[in-house]
């Protein structure tokens, strides 16, 4: 029986556009590195000093850089990272992700330098946005409803990290659920991510239809 052999990309360019760099000279060391991303997980803020490209084995990635361009990668695709331009990844799909990349350095040479700064500057830039003074929200749950909607926007996010980009305490689950899951789903804005495990420890949560709807009133934004 005959091997099949596909080419799935052959490139000098990352996946934005820009020419790769040389590889480093003397004795190369390569890296093969699995990543397994939660539904909703996202890594930190980062860079890459090397050339590396991989292949998303199970369900997608979405590359979002600094600048706000992005591209998402499906189950199958080849990925040619960027170099030296601040990224991260996010799984905004509904089922974990799974890529296998491969890196291309010299010994010792640190493949990926993270930018923390960044991190913070984002979660002040989201706690100031969702504690601003919110539109036709004429009681509390209403304001905690917009609050969480806002929170979650067009994303898939993890309990722990709504938790705290809504300033609440790591203990507060049952806070969180009773004051803001709760209210917000019965009124048809909020769903689980995994609708049929809904104890689930690593449970994430994205918008409905309806959530999206009142999202793009509270931002303005109908796309």
């Amino acid at each position: 029986m005959a091997i099949k052999t596909t080419e799935l990309i052959r490139t000098s360019q990352s996946w934005d556009g820009t020419i790769l760099p040389d590889f480093p000279n003397g004795t190369p060391e390569l890296r093969v590195i699995r990543l397994d991303f939660p539904v909703g997980a996202k890594t930190g803020w980062h860079h890459h000093t090397v050339v590396n490209y991989g292949i998303v084995q199970q369900g997608e990635l979405t590359i979002v850089c600094q600048d706000g361009s992005e591209k998402t990668f499906r189950e199958g695709e080849p990925l040619i990272e960027v170099i030296g331009t601040i990224h991260r990844g996010e799984n905004r799909g509904n089922k974990p992700a799974i890529l296998n990349m491969f890196y291309f350095s010299s010994p010792g040479q640190e493949i990926t330098i993270q930018h923390p700064e960044m991190e913070h500057k984002e979660k002040s830039t989201i706690q100031s946005t969702i504690a601003k003074e919110l539109p036709k929200a004429t009681n509390k749950e209403d304001a905690r409803i917009q609050k969480l909607v806002l929170a979650i926007g067009k994303q898939t996010l993890p309990r722990r990290q709504i938790i705290a980009d809504l300033g609440l305490r790591q203990k507060s689950r049952k806070v969180f659920i009773d004051n803001y899951f709760k209210p917000t789903q019965a009124k048809g804005y909020i769903t689980f991510a995994y609708p049929a495990h809904p104890s689930l420890p690593e449970q994430a949560y994205r918008l409905t239809a309806k959530g999206f709807e009142l999202y793009a009133q509270l931002t303005n934004n109908p796309g």
